[in-house]
């Protein structure tokens, strides 16, 4: 028997009818077994590296130990009967053989039952045989015991990426071991099925091409977090792009040095062309994180210049001294590279399809930042993770004829179910299918999501977690300072009210005060910064329209620089968003509270 011989006979016995089916399917195998019993036999010419199969029917196959790779005469682009029918045939040649040798062994132990040799064959038969039971045990070792790196070697960075996202998500797996070890991924519906070789091109999976690539790593990262390994770390290091503009980060870092200088009191308006300049150029230079600072800088400059009372010397302060320490860790080029992608940013978030997700509304805020952007955010709470979601519907606006209209956006329909409006998704119970969300549980309106709307649950009734606070706890936690190396997160908090005893607008501060308490005496300031777009909304609240009136009812608040913005106000199954509702009034299912 040749070299190669051996290794198919080998490759042949691992074939079994489950082996069979999952690289081909069930109706081609069945075929394959009827042309056997009609009487097809295949001729085989053995080469070094692999076998000719010559079949009765006039095809010519060429088949190595693998099924991965193969050559028929006939022109079928995925495996074919013939290839099954090669491998068949010889199963059943020498299943016959075996039959045949063991026969013959049975016969000689019988008539020498006590001789010395038939004690060492039968010895050597158990030690075969305990071999072949170790082996059926230990073949699948390699999925926990081998190191990951030339298992991914030939996944793309984005790939590896959109795995490791998946996996902060909770996914049951349960796990069948026969001739393949099969990993069934339990929400997913996907099955991926893995051979002895430790191979991830080789693992069986019926989905196909990316998505499938991405299903074989998913299935072993799980299975090996079953099994007590976390191969996070081992495997970040592909995923991130550090390339961007060395000169532009010296421009900044220089722009900035000379703004310090100079100081506010004697710097030129034309000061803000610079730093125009100089975000074009840190767009052109992949530097997405310091555009938008220096944008920041450039709209609390604008408020300088024009006197405006929300000017902060603080903020400005603030958004001086992160973008600087940023340019000066990127100029040195001493970190790593996960923490000088933190720096860099990205122009557009990367989003991810998440299985499922059962949000639950808890109102919307409309916007506008210094640095020209306007937008309505929606606010979600997560029962898979306990975390907030949020959608957002923004604009540029910093160039010239562009506008966004709160109400035109806040009353259009939302993507994903044609007659649900934004204004009442901000207020709904649903569950979302195969919706793609980023890094800060942002949700994507891209295609393939299925949304569905469930009976909202009364907010009494909810567990909102670490959201859930009282007044003193809010009272009690400091503002925190920014960190260099993570993206800054909105604090928010759940507050529940027994009565608004107070209402007033503060002339100098341009702010509108309401005065929450709770059922014990506390008290908490609300602020509603004025602006035009919400000069309704203040003269409504200013006067007690909704809120005067209203007791035993939560508010859903944001936490910034020690001071409280509210949201929205919940109670039962209703929802007012602030701005949005009481500045424009409201139809439908949520009403006033």
């Amino acid at each position: 028997m040749s070299g190669f011989e051996q290794k198919f006979r080998i490759f042949s016995t691992l074939c079994t009818e489950d082996y069979l089916i999952r690289y081909a399917n069930k109706g081609l195998y069945k075929r394959s077994l009827k042309e056997l019993d009609h009487g097809v036999t295949v001729q085989y010419t053995w080469n070094e590296a692999s076998v000719n199969c010559q079949l009765t029917d006039g095809t010519h196959c060429m088949l190595e130990n693998t099924l991965d790779h193969w050559e028929c005469s006939c022109p079928a682009d995925n495996i074919c009967k013939h290839v099954l029918i090669s491998i068949l045939y010889y199963q059943r040649e020498h299943q016959t053989e075996d039959t045949l040798n063991q026969g013959e062994e049975a016969s000689t132990a019988e008539l020498a039952p006590e001789s010395g040799l038939d004690k060492m064959h039968v010895h050597q038969a158990g030690q075969i045989q305990n071999t072949h039971s170790h082996g059926m045990k230990s073949r699948f070792r390699w999925m926990v015991e081998s190191d990951l790196a030339p298992l991914i070697k030939s996944y793309r960075s984005s790939l590896i990426e959109e795995v490791l996202f998946r996996l902060r998500y909770p996914e049951q797996i349960e796990v069948l071991e026969d001739s393949l070890l099969t990993v069934r991924l339990v929400k997913q519906e996907i099955e991926v099925s893995f051979t002895e070789e430790p191979s991830l091109a080789k693992a069986l999976c019926k989905v196909k091409q990316t998505a499938g690539n991405m299903a074989k790593l998913e299935a072993i990262l799980r299975y090996r977090m079953q099994q007590g390994l976390d191969d996070t770390d081992v495997i970040s290091g592909r995923v991130h792009d550090t390339t961007f503009s060395l000169q532009t980060v010296k421009e900044c870092r220089s722009m900035l040095t000379g703004l310090l200088k100079t100081g506010l009191a004697r710097l030129p308006q034309s000061y803000m062309a610079q730093l125009e300049t100089l975000a074009i150029a840190a767009h052109s230079g992949h530097l997405p994180d310091i555009e938008r600072g220096l944008r920041g800088i450039q709209g609390e400059l604008q408020l300088f210049f024009n006197r405006h009372v929300r000017f902060s010397m603080q903020s400005m302060l603030d958004r001086i001294s992160k973008l600087y320490l940023a340019l000066q860790v990127l100029e040195q080029e001493k970190v790593s590279a996960f923490k000088q992608s933190q720096l860099i940013g990205s122009f557009r978030s990367k989003y991810y399809a998440v299985p499922e997700l059962h949000l639950y509304g808890l109102g919307a805020d409309a916007w506008e930042t210094r640095s020209g952007y306007r937008g309505i955010t929606y606010y979600f709470y997560c029962f898979d993770d306990a975390e907030i979601y949020t959608y957002s519907d923004v604009r540029a606006v910093y160039y010239e004829d562009n506008q966004f209209s709160y109400t035109e956006h806040y009353g259009s329909f939302t993507p994903w179910l044609p007659n649900l409006t934004f204004r009442q998704f901000a207020g709904e119970e649903v569950q979302f299918r195969s919706v793609k969300v980023n890094e800060e549980h942002r949700l994507s309106s891209g295609e393939g999501a299925k949304l569905t709307l469930l009976p909202r649950t009364s907010v009494e009734e909810m567990n909102l977690g670490k959201y859930m606070q009282d007044i003193p706890s809010v009272l009690a936690q400091d503002a925190r300072s920014f960190e260099l190396f993570s993206v800054p997160k909105e604090r928010l908090a759940m507050i529940k009210v027994a009565r608004v005893v107070e209402h007033r607008f503060d002339k100098q501060s341009q702010d509108l005060i309401l005065t929450m308490e709770s059922d014990h005496g506390e008290t908490l300031d609300l602020t509603l910064p004025y602006s035009t777009e919400w000069q309704t909304m203040i003269k409504r609240l200013e006067s007690g329209y909704g809120a005067g009136t209203l007791e035993d009812f939560y508010a859903f608040v944001r936490i910034e620089q020690q001071r409280i913005y509210p949201i929205s106000f919940l109670k039962g199954p209703t929802v007012i968003s602030l701005k949005l509702d009481t500045g424009y009034g409201r139809t439908g299912r949520v009403g006033r509270l």
